[in-house]
């Protein structure tokens, strides 16, 4: 392992990877042709305890290419997503080196020319302090990335899938229709986005009781709370494998059962944020919408149930107020 910086850098990177080290290092050879435009630029891989041979192979890779800019951290533990991230920057700001921002990228991506330099030019013209990028598959295909608030109508919507009614709540849906300018909105998805120095000294670290999922959508949130809010700029563009590094977030494809820390980290961001009245509805929103889905899937033969996750509805139900009542514990 390389040490980490000892003296002040302008971009750090930080990446958290769990049995992911192919795409680690093509996420690596991707940002070598453009760290000039980063300024100085230190990126801190934290390995979640993946248990295989993560850690050499990422170890390797960066002592063959003499990439003295990279640093990986073995965590003893999985903690999650959030404290992977958190230890990384808790690595560096504990030597007490300073840094202007802080760019998040998933293992899954690899960034395109000048997708670093378009977000620092965002932030610096504008005064912003959270700016998100463009997210395409690989043949360049937009995925969407720049979204609303959940709320009552969307949780209803997600379970309905109707489009007439989709049509009729259109400015409440999560889903946005993908901007080509730059756009201010509620959240931004966490395969890449960069924070100032003053957002982590302003909100804090990402809450690290989100295992997996919803935590973006609570450190952007803070954000706007505290008059810090989400743009997304469109000519960033980085690639994102949707899904690999988790298996569960490509849409497009046959879902796998709807693992526990799923429900715990939605569960964690309404009561959190909301409050205990917001996620009874907000349950009974879904239940309802996808209980009515369900059925008229089933009586008109509908393939769409081939793709989704085993179980999702009694799982849901499990995972409501309705038998978990209101403890932010999770189970």
């Amino acid at each position: 392992m390389l040490p980490l910086p000892n003296i002040n850098i302008d971009t750090l990177i930080v990446t958290v990877n769990y049995k992911t080290s192919t795409l680690v290092t093509d996420l690596i050879a991707s940002l070598t042709a453009d760290l000039t435009s980063l300024g100085h630029t230190h990126m801190v891989i934290v390995d979640n305890a993946s248990g295989d041979d993560s850690v050499e192979t990422i170890n390797d890779y960066i002592n063959h290419k003499n990439l003295d800019w990279v640093t990986v951290i073995a965590s003893e533990n999985n903690g999650g997503y959030a404290a992977g991230n958190n230890l990384a920057i808790n690595s560096v700001l504990e030597k007490k080196v300073a840094f202007k921002r802080v760019w998040f990228l998933n293992p899954d991506t690899k960034v395109k020319a000048g997708a670093g330099a378009e977000l620092i030019k965002a932030m610096n013209n504008n005064n912003l302090h959270i700016v998100g990028s463009r997210l395409e598959d690989e043949d360049g295909t937009l995925q969407c990335s720049h979204f609303n608030f959940p709320g009552i109508l969307s949780e209803l919507s997600s379970g309905l899938r109707l489009g007439v009614f989709d049509k009729l709540i259109k400015k409440h849906l999560v889903r946005t229709e993908p901007s080509s300018t730059p756009i201010q909105t509620d959240w931004l998805a966490g395969a890449s986005f960069m924070v100032s120095n003053e957002y982590i000294n302003k909100i804090g670290l990402i809450d690290d009781a989100y295992f997996l999922y919803f935590e973006e959508l609570d450190f952007c949130l803070q954000g706007e709370r505290n008059n810090m809010p989400c743009w997304y700029i469109p000519s960033s563009k980085v690639y994102h494998a949707v899904g690999a590094a988790t298996g569960i977030s490509d849409h497009r494809k046959k879902a796998p059962r709807r693992p526990q820390y799923w429900f715990d980290s939605r569960r964690r961001f309404f009561l959190k944020n909301y409050g205990v009245l917001k996620l009874i509805c907000c349950d009974l929103a879904f239940i309802t919408g996808y209980a009515i889905w369900l059925l008229r899937s089933k009586l008109t033969n509908k393939t769409a149930l081939t793709t989704e996750p085993p179980r999702f509805l009694s799982d849901f139900i499990k995972n409501s107020f309705l038998l978990r009542g209101f403890s932010l514990q999770n189970k």
